[in-house]
């Protein structure tokens, strides 16, 4: 049974990203975040593990979009950490992709 996990934080990143892409981008990204909320996405998505922080994952929306996203497993809730473009790639060369800022983990896990 998947688990379902609510969004509580990294509003303002999903704001500031949305602003700057396309239709496009937004609809897959938001039926990336709906498939993290539900639980699908690791049937969906290429997922990964950032080796920085576990609690950290990289789900491979498409190619050349990203979206990170900390779990914390103890609440079933999720916060947005970054949206854009892989690492090396900070955008298109047309650039309609302008990558949001990535918001730090807190050892807290807030």
């Amino acid at each position: 049974m998947a688990m379902r996990l609510q969004l509580t934080d990294g509003f303002e990143l999903l704001e500031e990203w949305a602003e700057s892409a396309s239709q496009a981008e937004r609809n897959v990204m938001y039926d990336a975040l709906f498939a993290v909320g539900d639980g699908s996405a690791f049937l969906i998505y290429d997922i990964f593990g950032d080796p920085r922080d576990r609690s950290n994952f990289i789900v491979a929306v498409k190619p050349g979009l990203v979206l990170k996203v900390f779990l914390r497993r103890a609440d079933s809730s999720f916060a947005i950490r970054y949206l854009g473009a892989p690492d090396g790639d900070r955008g298109d060369a047309a650039g309609t992709t302008a990558p949001a800022r990535e918001e730090p983990s807190s050892p807290e896990g807030a």
